[in-house]
């Protein structure tokens, strides 16, 4: 009697462990495959279950540059929301950000002093022809991805949350959005919302770069001096 106690007791434990592990599974399985892969960056339509990103709150503000913080409306961490073609309009917290004349043609997103991991946002976008939305991405040593053409993939209502997900440890320094037409009726994106982020790294100083250059040099002296 005693034996099949703990033989129950093990096989609970065993489906509790499997029921864990098959969770895990599950999570990796429903990772969705990239809609492009690049270099540096890939592109998803949705949220990748891995990874954990902090919400940005939104300052209020019109003008041709607005800011945001992450994680909470009084947080240092800064990401910034610039156009060269627009002056954006954006209320105060998590919402969006949209333009002057309702149409956003180009918008640069970055972190000020910092690198990041990925970045998720929503956009405004119908399917059609005009194949309007491209996506530039920006890695930490220069390198650019460029996606194009997302209106062939045919983006409805419910397919319109992107996210830009950095490769093989690439950090981005910036993730650039253009769309010529700007109007959601002609295949453009009319509002940018509820962006997150993750992965915030700072930049190193320059002073931090000499600093490594300097110990790096003195280890291959001291190897050198040592085979001497």
């Amino acid at each position: 009697m005693r034996h099949q106690k703990i033989n129950r007791a093990l096989l609970g434990a065993l489906l509790v462990a499997g029921g864990v592990v098959s969770s895990q599974a599950s999570a990796v399985q429903q990772a969705p495959a990239p809609v492009f892969s690049g270099t540096y960056v890939d592109m998803y339509l949705k949220d990748y279950p891995s990874l954990s990103e902090e919400k940005v709150y939104l300052d209020a503000a019109l003008a041709s540059t607005i800011t945001g913080h992450v994680g909470s409306q009084a947080d240092s961490r800064l990401v910034s929301f610039s156009s060269t073609t627009d002056t954006l309009d954006a209320a105060n917290g998590f919402s969006q950000i949209s333009a002057l004349d309702g149409y956003i043609n180009n918008i640069t997103i970055t972190a000020p002093g910092y690198w990041f991991e990925d970045l998720i946002f929503s956009v405004n976008l119908s399917p059609n022809n005009n194949m309007d939305l491209s996506i530039l991405a920006t890695d930490k040593s220069g390198g650019t991805d460029t996606f194009a053409n997302w209106v062939a993939e045919g983006l409805g209502n419910g397919e319109n949350r992107i996210m830009v997900l950095s490769t093989g440890g690439n950090l981005m320094q910036s993730v650039t959005i253009n769309s010529y037409y700007g109007m959601q009726s002609l295949g453009g994106v009319d509002a940018l919302k509820q962006t997150e982020i993750s992965g915030i790294t700072p930049v190193p100083e320059p002073e931090t770069y000499a600093m490594l250059l300097a110990g790096l040099g003195l280890v291959g002296f001291a190897v050198r001096r040592k085979q001497a």
